[in-house]
């Protein structure tokens, strides 16, 4: 009887998975944090709102939706930033491209069962909270363009 190896850990996708990462703004120029809560994913973490781009969506409507689902707020003047390759940190885990987006967040916080609090803090403050997902170095890359 041949004994066979044991198989390699499959790969959670053979492609990279398309996040959709905001930067809200309330009207005094604050953008909001969240923290995990209730997820396999960086659980207790701070991170931007955001989620994956469901097949057919646009997104630009995802930015409205996951605003909307983790936050209960409107997302208004919806703009493109810029992406971010973030490759998975170990083999076999997910592969993500980040997209960023800007808005202006209507409306009353009501977080979902994802999040337990929230902040509303300014980009420099945001760094302290060490945000996942590559939050970091996107609030630096927003720095540098906004400097």
């Amino acid at each position: 009887m041949e004994v066979k190896p044991p198989a390699a850990p499959k790969a959670a996708s053979q492609r990279p998975v398309v996040a959709i990462r905001i930067f809200a703004y309330n009207a005094s120029r604050q953008m909001l944090l969240l923290r995990r809560a209730n997820t396999g994913y960086a659980s207790g973490s701070w991170c931007l709102p955001g989620g994956k781009l469901d097949y057919g969506d646009t997104p630009e409507h995802t930015v409205g939706k996951e605003l909307a689902e983790e936050a209960g707020l409107v997302a208004v003047d919806i703009r493109f930033l810029f992406y971010q390759n973030s490759p998975p940190p170990v083999p076999g885990e997910m592969h993500c491209v980040n997209l960023y987006f800007s808005c202006l967040a209507e409306g009353a916080v009501r977080l979902n069962e994802e999040s337990s609090e929230y902040l509303w803090v300014s980009l420099r403050e945001a760094l302290a909270s060490e945000p996942v997902f590559g939050g970091v170095a996107a609030i630096e890359r927003l720095l540098e363009m906004t400097a």
